[in-house]
């Protein structure tokens, strides 16, 4: 069945999260376990990475697709994709409060490549908002049906100019999906489950996203700083166990653009992260 363009203007939510020290703790652990500063919740107020607004943001992406308006058989369901992931953080979460998250469908167009729905999401403590994210996932052969709502324009990205700095290396475990599925509760079995990825037409399990969207912002920013947004298109998927190699361009303001590429040159995502002045 075609994915249902009316859903357009439908909202998700409220999501009430509560950030315990259990969840934050385990969203750094996955994705910066060296940090042992950061993973002593006994030296001081423990914030959570600004990245694991995500978790929530899964809970309400599962809901538009369960939506009893929405026309996608389980199959088409799961063809969704990460495209894009845009996040701004406006100030840092501690352990202790609650996120309530809310989710708003803005877009769907066709594409070659399937459907294009586009979703934003906004987090608050209380009455703050305190995150805002936009996420584009596309349905691979999956059509509309109903009248297109196309995005608004696009905000241009900071385009990456390579340094003479060499790239840094990141290594992933064979089973980083799984531990990253477990501690940022966002589990879908292609990254987990290689019958299932296999049954989907891929080659092996691949790593999340949002992972590598984290992974990246984590490291393209100056140590210490604090992350006020992290932007990141997905180019093809990065599978579980391979070496990824970030590269960082030349700050442009506030921004320092990256590109995560594969050893064997394929670009993986590129995007751009800023931080705090």
């Amino acid at each position: 069945m075609p994915f249902n363009a009316a859903l357009v203007g439908t909202t998700w939510g409220p999501l009430d999260w509560p950030v315990t020290p259990r969840r934050a703790l385990a969203f750094r652990a996955v994705l910066a376990p060296d940090d042992a500063e950061a993973l002593d919740d006994a030296a001081g107020p423990l914030a959570m990475l600004p990245m694991q607004v995500v978790a929530p943001e899964w809970v309400l992406a599962l809901e538009l697709r369960a939506d009893p308006a929405q026309t996608l058989s389980e199959d088409e369901a799961r063809r969704g994709v990460h495209a894009v992931q845009d996040t701004r953080f406006l100030r840092p979460v501690l352990a202790g409060e609650t996120l309530t998250v809310s989710a708003a469908l803005t877009a769907v167009r066709s594409s070659r490549a399937g459907a294009v729905a586009t979703t934003v999401y906004e987090s608050r403590v209380g009455a703050e908002l305190v995150a805002v994210s936009t996420a584009v996932s596309v349905l691979r052969g999956v059509a509309i049906e109903g009248a297109e709502t196309p995005a608004s324009d696009d905000e241009a990205w900071p385009v990456f100019a390579p340094t003479a700095a060499d790239p840094i290396l990141i290594v992933t475990p064979r089973g980083f999906p799984h531990l990253y599925s477990e501690c940022a509760e966002i589990w879908n079995p292609i990254h987990t489950e290689r019958a299932v990825a296999l049954a989907a037409g891929l080659p092996d399990i691949l790593i999340h996203g949002t992972a590598l969207w984290a992974l990246a912002g984590l490291r393209s920013a100056p140590a210490g700083s604090r992350i006020t947004r992290l932007a990141a298109r997905f180019r093809s998927p990065a599978w579980a166990g391979e070496d990824m190699l970030l590269a960082r361009g030349e700050a442009v303001g506030a921004a320092t653009p990256f590109r995560l590429t594969a050893p064997d040159g394929r670009l993986l995502t590129e995007g751009f992260v800023e931080v705090a002045a």
